[in-house]
């Protein structure tokens, strides 16, 4: 038999290669390698089966392991629809919406979405009042500036906003 300078074994599988049972998670399982010609081949059992010599058959090696949790899927934040939902506020410019354009051009920007050009005072309104505003633009646009209204946002807001964000983005 000639060995391989690279031996490629497979992950474990999900259930028993002999009674196709699947292979629970916290549960011990064992998992063999047989001769396979000129390669090897892994084959995953339940305890019960690899007890079976008849079921097992004659492995070259062999171990055993308790299956692990499945690990879940973190949920991938869609920087292209996030930036697009952005514009879309940005260009509406409804103050009943200022703690979520800018909680939302807080977490693309940390995600490199916005680029922060600046930070200045934004020229009175109606009644006179100026606010702190942040100077943005968004890429691939490189000419158009937008200013979003820093927001004072307590734990209450920002958390109703997060499941807000999340629920939209699916996070």
């Amino acid at each position: 038999m000639v060995i391989p300078e690279d031996w490629k074994i497979a992950r474990r599988g999900a259930v028993c290669s002999s009674c196709d049972a699947l292979l629970q998670p916290g549960r011990e399982s064992v998992s063999a390698i047989y001769a396979d010609g000129e390669s090897f081949a892994r084959r995953d059992f339940c305890d019960a089966c690899f007890q079976s010599a008849d079921r097992r058959g004659v492995p070259f090696s062999w171990w055993s392991a308790v299956v692990p949790e499945p690990e879940k899927k973190k949920a991938v934040f869609d920087l292209g629809v996030a930036k697009e939902f952005l514009q879309r506020l940005l260009r509406e410019d409804d103050r009943a919406r200022d703690s979520l354009r800018y909680l939302l051009t807080l977490m693309l920007m940390r995600k490199r979405g916005v680029v922060l050009v600046g930070q200045n005072q934004s020229a009175p309104d109606a009644n006179g009042v100026s606010s702190e505003v942040m100077v943005i633009r968004v890429p691939p646009d490189d000419e158009t500036v937008f200013e979003v209204r820093v927001a004072e946002l307590d734990e209450a807001e920002t958390e109703r906003l997060r499941d807000e964000l999340g629920k939209l983005f699916q996070l």
